[in-house]
């Protein structure tokens, strides 16, 4: 059995209305799910250690404690919580996956026992910088997205890393990849990056997502062998150029740019493999009906634009999809 202290009533003014419970649960159990308990503390654990996969998720908990002894523990959910410190996970040295997004987490810390670590979740924390992960290097997922990271630093000893998420940042250049030839995904939305930079060295990343920043030039990108999709969605680039950088791409997104020249829109028949465009929202657009045929005379083969099939009747939401259409989705999945 665990005790249990949450909150039974809140009347907004500060009167808060507390409870202490017995829970129950079987000694032998492995799993165990408490989401949305309005969770202020949770103890004795130790009636409990076979646990392996624990979720606190959408609780109040302000700490990490009491959970010293669950030390067959591989999977710890503690998104949506309020959090502040990274804490008393020493002993859980068997965890694999860890999500504390959605916390008040200011620094990255007291993890470094936790050596088989393979995915790390702080989404929509407080933190400012990179760091506290030296020991950590089985990571493969790493998520540290709508942050207050500005610079991009202390990951090239992570050579295990294939996927990287950094978006909605503060993060103005792209550096500080070096060595990390494994990863396969790089995300770096909404943050403040201009130009196409620092990738050099990423020969393996299939997939690049750089939407919502002030990138004025597609560049930067020839030595991305491997890439099959490239997200440069709501950025300001004016001119469709260097295409032949990313020759092998199945997936582009540039919807809401500068575009205004069809003639520069025959370059995309230099990309063999392109299946799916995204150009909507970019000043070439004029109707509906002129925009896709023109785009469908251009790149005859491509599949998918804007989200539909290429031979999408507007109006018609009862059409039959072409035989091929779901082809388009396992190519991209693939990435």
């Amino acid at each position: 059995m665990l005790q249990i202290e949450r909150v039974v009533s809140n009347k907004g003014n500060g009167d808060i209305v507390k409870e202490i419970i017995t829970h129950n649960v079987d000694e032998e159990i492995t799993e165990l799910n408490l989401i949305r308990h309005r969770i202020l503390r949770i103890w004795q654990f130790e009636n409990t250690p076979k646990i392996e996969n624990l979720s606190l998720r959408w609780n109040l908990l302000k700490k990490i404690d009491s959970l010293q002894c669950l030390t067959a523990l591989t999977h710890l959910n503690l998104n949506d919580n309020q959090i502040e410190k990274i804490e008393n996970l020493e002993t859980l040295k068997n965890v694999e996956f860890l999500d504390i997004s959605y916390n008040r987490i200011t620094r990255i810390e007291g993890i470094s026992e936790l050596k088989k670590l393979k995915e790390l979740h702080l989404v929509h924390n407080k933190i400012t910088k990179i760091e506290g992960l030296e020991e950590n290097t089985e990571l493969e997922y790493l998520e540290l997205g709508d942050n207050r990271i500005a610079k991009i630093d202390n990951l090239g000893h992570l050579s295990n890393l294939k996927r990287l998420f950094l978006g909605a940042n503060q993060i103005r250049k792209i550096e500080g990849l070096e060595g990390m030839s494994g990863l396969t995904e790089l995300s770096l939305p909404g943050n403040a990056l201009q130009v196409i930079e620092g990738l050099d060295t990423l020969s393996g990343l299939r997939s690049l997502c750089l939407a919502q920043n002030g990138i004025r030039k597609i560049d930067g990108l020839s030595e991305l062998k491997s890439l099959f999709s490239l997200d440069l969605n709501d950025n300001i680039i004016e001119k469709l150029e260097n295409t032949q950088q990313v020759r092998g791409i199945t997936s582009l997104m540039l919807r809401k740019n500068k575009f205004d020249s069809w003639q520069d829109l025959i370059q995309l028949q230099n990309l063999e493999n392109l299946a799916s465009l995204t150009m909507e929202m970019n000043p070439i657009y004029s109707s509906d009906y002129t925009y896709r045929n023109r785009m469908n005379q251009i790149l005859p083969k491509l599949k998918m634009l804007d989200g539909f099939p290429t031979t999408w009747r507007q109006g018609d939401p009862y059409q039959a999809l072409p035989d091929d259409f779901y082809d388009v989705f396992e190519r991209l999945s693939a990435v």
